[in-house]
């Protein structure tokens, strides 16, 4: 398999984010290591270590969903020989699982990824939701 480049492997974070908006967890399964340091802190909270933790929220998460769609700013890339990342604003229009209204969920998120094999594996996912910057 030839490797991707890492701007490649973005794009491909892109649209396995946006399958699993619309309830479909396996393109960011593929996406992700396998590894047991990975870890996910995400949108719904708590806290996941390893892929034994890891496999299983990933399809809890695309379970929430049944549709939507999703953008992502890009505040930071940072690309190293081993080790990149992303930080980014998601701002995703969703529409929950057994509900028939789609609703705005925007989120700062924080990924990293290890070249794993020649290849770029996602193996660290923070999100949490945006909110109004308060003044000091």
């Amino acid at each position: 398999m030839a490797s991707k480049s890492f701007s490649q492997t973005v794009a491909d974070s892109d649209a396995a984010n946006l399958k699993l908006l619309q309830g479909d967890a396996a393109p960011l399964r593929e996406l992700y290591s396998h590894g047991a340091g990975i870890t996910v802190l995400g949108g719904f909270g708590g806290l996941e270590r390893g892929w034994t933790e890891v496999g299983p929220r990933l399809d809890w998460a695309a379970a929430q969903f049944a549709g939507g769609s999703y953008a992502r700013e890009t505040i930071a890339m940072v690309e190293g020989e081993d080790l990149a990342y992303t930080v980014s604003v998601e701002r995703n229009r969703v529409r929950e699982a057994g509900k028939a209204e789609e609703v705005q969920l925007d989120l700062r998120v924080t990924q990293i990824y290890r070249r794993e094999n020649g290849q770029w594996r996602l193996v660290h996912r923070h999100a949490d939701p945006l909110v109004a910057k308060k003044a000091p």
